[in-house]
């Protein structure tokens, strides 16, 4: 992974003990999660679903705890896990930082996935190249002059930050300046509905990304690659998957290392197959 881990800057957690919370007792797990990003995590009738929830209600089970799930800010979730107080686990497609593990202790790695750029359809030869490895792509470079939509404190936030900066994808060396803007949001649906408004287009992880387009022939998305050096192969921009736990909350690591373990590479991808309707 190319500049990958660097520092995140820590998130408040004002606005998550603003609200009201279950909180932790010794019959409850209280999960935090964000359910805006299907299938990992969404609103169904009402209701709190996804692959992460069908996790850690299995790890409820082998606790013989009830799992209650909150919906709260992205980027107050690893905070909120590491002081440990309204909830000890955190759910949410988080990938794993080292600015992350200096906070919380992360379970097992679980899913890989590519991350995504989601562009106007009309904008499309501005966009689309073909790479290396002969797919439909988006090169870095082809958003220079952009404004680019994210969702504040997840991957795509930590990516585009690298490449703000000098040595980045989007950074002029000769005016010292970056070449692209960046816009924070707090909902992904939010994001996507301002491409071709404000926001360009907008950065997040390949699945909701496939699901935020389904049914909109306004709007495309292509994994997002950096140029490979000469004879070298593009690499495509990826994130890694894992679950958040306070630290020190032992027993409760293994029981979801052990529902991981249990549940496997492809468990997880049926889990996936399930939420996307396949």
């Amino acid at each position: 992974m190319k500049k990958f881990l660097i520092g995140m800057t820590t998130a408040a957690v004002v606005a998550a003990t603003a609200l009201s919370f279950t909180g932790c007792s010794n019959d409850t797990l209280t999960v935090y999660t964000e359910a805006g990003f299907a299938p990992f995590e969404y609103v169904s009738n009402g209701e709190i679903v996804g692959v992460d929830v069908d996790i850690m209600n299995k790890v409820g089970e082998k606790l013989g705890k009830k799992v209650v799930f909150e919906n709260v800010s992205f980027d107050t979730i690893v905070d909120a896990v590491a002081a440990g107080k309204l909830t000890n686990v955190g759910a949410a497609g988080i990938s794993v930082t080292d600015d992350r593990k200096a906070k919380v202790d992360f379970s097992t790695e679980y899913y890989t996935a590519n991350l995504y750029v989601i562009y106007p359809a009309s904008d499309a030869a501005t966009y689309e190249s073909t790479t290396t490895d002969g797919v439909t792509g988006v090169y870095w470079e082809s958003m220079t002059g952009k404004t680019i939509g994210i969702q504040g404190g997840t991957t795509a936030d930590i990516f585009l930050a690298d490449e703000l900066v000098e040595g980045g994808s989007l950074y002029d060396t000769e005016t010292s300046k970056a070449t692209a803007a960046k816009t924070t949001f707090q909902s992904l649906n939010v994001a996507v509905s301002d491409i071709g408004k404000n926001t360009s287009v907008v950065i997040i992880d390949e699945l909701p990304a496939q699901q935020l387009v389904k049914g909109k022939d306004n709007l495309k998305c292509a994994p997002l690659y950096y140029k490979g050096g000469e004879g070298e192969d593009d690499e495509i921009a990826c994130d890694t998957y894992a679950i958040a736990v306070t630290k020190g909350q032992t027993a409760l690591l293994n029981a979801i290392n052990e529902v991981l373990e249990e549940l496997g590479k492809d468990g997880i991808q049926q889990l996936v197959n399930t939420h996307l309707g396949l």
